[in-house]
């Protein structure tokens, strides 16, 4: 009996000890600079979130797997929040807002806190990324680049259909690096506009990598798109808009279409 005890007093001590372990290995995660850096709050192989502050801005983030190639992904800025269904067996992204809208220093600071986890991810994770947080990663990056006034409603996209806004949605149709590729996109009184771009060049500052599906050119690890309606976007966005970033409402559109090719395009295969 007094033997019978003795090994359960070894179990038991076994478990704290094995639990102590997963506990100590979790905090010092969380504890590290990286993570500090981020505000982690939850990182596992369906999960990740985290809160973060950069100036005035009080960012909230998360993805949680809701089931194999199904994810939703939310951010909350100053108590405005956006999320979004992202089903890649389908390639649709059901996106669920009530009359959102981010001033442009807000999507700055998305954009930084972006980038910031592109950085954990590239340092902490070896670059390691799994595939709920590139959806996450993709989205916050489309949802810093709104054009300025830019109002998120509640929409679906369908990437396999052919939706007809203002301009023409070219689907996910993938461009090269330095070949010329026709941006067409039109003014908020419906006029359209066609100009021949080099695809990653940069007319000014702020609008290096044209075409790319994401913010200038920088150190983004993580895979981009290459595409037709990004470049359209990108260079709405430069045509009218003299200060830089995609921020005129003459591209709501355009940045509208563009949701797709974030998202799906590097599965495309629309690598540049």
């Amino acid at each position: 009996m007094r033997t019978l005890n003795f090994k359960c007093k070894q179990w038991i001590i076994l478990v704290l000890i094995s639990l102590s372990i997963v506990s100590c290995s979790d905090t010092d995660e969380k504890t590290n600079p990286g993570a500090q850096a981020i505000g982690l709050i939850e990182n596992s192989n369906k999960e990740f979130s985290g809160k973060i502050s950069i100036d005035n801005s009080k960012i909230a983030y998360g993805v949680i797997q809701n089931s194999e190639l199904n994810y939703t992904i939310s951010v909350n800025i100053n108590n405005k929040e956006i999320t979004a269904v992202v089903d890649y067996e389908n390639s649709t992204i059901d996106f669920k807002a009530a009359d959102v809208q981010f001033s442009d220093m807000e999507k700055v600071d998305l954009l930084m806190s972006t980038a910031d986890i592109a950085e954990y991810f590239l340092e902490e994770k070896e670059a390691k990324i799994d595939m709920h947080e590139y959806a996450m990663i993709k989205l916050m990056e489309y949802w810093s680049q709104a054009p300025s006034q830019h109002v998120f409603h509640s929409r679906k996209v369908n990437s396999d259909l052919d939706v007809k806004l203002r301009s023409r949605n070219e689907g996910i149709t993938c461009i090269r690096r330095n070949s010329y590729v026709k941006a067409e996109y039109d003014d908020r009184n419906g006029r359209s506009y066609s100009d021949n771009v080099k695809v990653g060049s940069k007319p000014r500052a702020n609008y290096g990598c044209m075409g790319r599906c994401g913010a200038d050119c920088g150190r983004w690890w993580i895979p981009s798109a290459w595409t037709k309606d990004c470049m359209d976007h990108d260079q709405c966005s430069n045509i009218f808009n003299a200060s830089g970033g995609s921020s005129d409402p003459n591209c709501g559109d355009e940045f509208n279409e563009a949701a797709d090719d974030y998202v799906f395009g590097v599965l495309r295969g629309c690598r540049g």
